[in-house]
């Protein structure tokens, strides 16, 4: 059973923080085994950490199931049906995917797709703006270079739109699939490797390693592959490091504010407290995981700072709660 084992994990606040990174892309990717056992695991969690540790896990999942409707409407609202063109709309606050910060050029073959969305969002949801997450955006290619020799390639929105290109040429220079995609060249430089390495492009210099900035890119013409479905969409490693990274950090930032919300609640309930007894009552109530006492001093003195509670004077041990 696999609560009892969550039973057992000391830090479920880092639990949680993974466990929504991994359900959001399994929820975006559709690659749940069970939607109705993603249910039943936040119903789980739910009920072992309480409503506060799941509310954000429930409004994804509830999520899936509003964009399902809206999928429905929207081809409705359309005058003629756009097969396999779908959107998820998600709760800003309740995803871990931060906001997009770089350019990228949406490709005229989506951009109409696009727009009609927008529109029909705009008339549904008056007030509201959509930011349009392409890192988290996939779709589907077809090569047919070759008579008999058809693919599929699964790609991500930053690598169709670099493959559409070559609908038009062979082959491009460095700086023209930069501008033609508004991609920040290092993403680009990262991504074309990525399709390198697929050998559906190749580098004019044929070389491995450093970057592509001075390169031509060609589209390798006698590609070929046993497969028809080839999953180009696979995460690049900066990526994946980053957002691990991103994902610790947060962890660290919410306990510190776990811990200062905490010690004023004890403080306002009790008024005065010496050090020893705060650092007790700390320590017994975070359920979710078990703070350093550096780490609960640390707080003190933040809240010292910010004029929540004071040192009793002539009693360095002593605290009391300020009105």
């Amino acid at each position: 059973n696999v609560m009892v084992i969550f039973k057992y994990i000391l830090e479920k606040d880092v639990f949680q923080r993974f466990y929504r990174s991994l359900l959001a892309h399994r929820l975006v990717n559709d690659t749940s085994v069970s939607h109705d056992l993603e249910g039943t695991m936040i119903s789980n969690l739910k009920q072992e950490c309480g409503f506060e540790y799941t509310s954000k896990l429930q409004k994804m999942y509830t999520d899936t199931h509003t964009s399902r409707d809206l999928n429905d409407r929207f081809h409705e609202f359309c005058s003629s049906p756009i097969p396999g063109f779908s959107v998820m709309v998600l709760s800003d606050g309740s995803w871990p995917f931060p906001r997009p910060t770089s350019e990228f050029n949406v490709p005229p073959e989506i951009q109409m797709y696009h727009e009609k969305f927008s529109t029909f969002y705009d008339k549904q949801h008056s007030g509201r703006k959509l930011s349009w997450l392409y890192n988290q955006s996939k779709g589907e290619l077809e090569w047919s270079r070759k008579p008999k020799s058809t693919h599929r390639f699964q790609c991500t929105m930053f690598q169709t739109s670099i493959l559409l290109l070559f609908n038009h040429r062979d082959s491009y220079t460095f700086e023209e699939l930069q501008s033609n995609t508004a991609l920040d060249p290092e993403r680009l430089d990262q991504i074309l490797k990525q399709l390198i390495s697929f050998n559906v492009l190749k580098s004019s210099s044929g070389t491995e390693g450093g970057t592509l900035a001075a390169e031509n890119i060609d589209l390798n013409l006698d590609f070929s592959s046993r497969k028809i479905r080839i999953n180009l969409a696979m995460p690049l490693k900066t990526e994946a490091k980053q957002e691990t990274e991103q994902t610790h950090q947060s962890v660290r930032e919410d306990r510190n504010l776990v811990i200062q919300a905490r010690v004023v609640r004890i403080m306002k309930d009790r008024k005065r407290l010496k050090h020893s007894l705060l650092l007790a009552e700390v320590l017994q109530q975070l359920q979710n995981f078990q703070p350093s006492v550096q780490s609960i001093k640390k707080a003190i003195g933040i809240l010292i700072d910010k004029e929540y509670i004071d040192r009793v004077e002539n009693e360095n041990d002593v605290y009391q709660y300020r009105a």
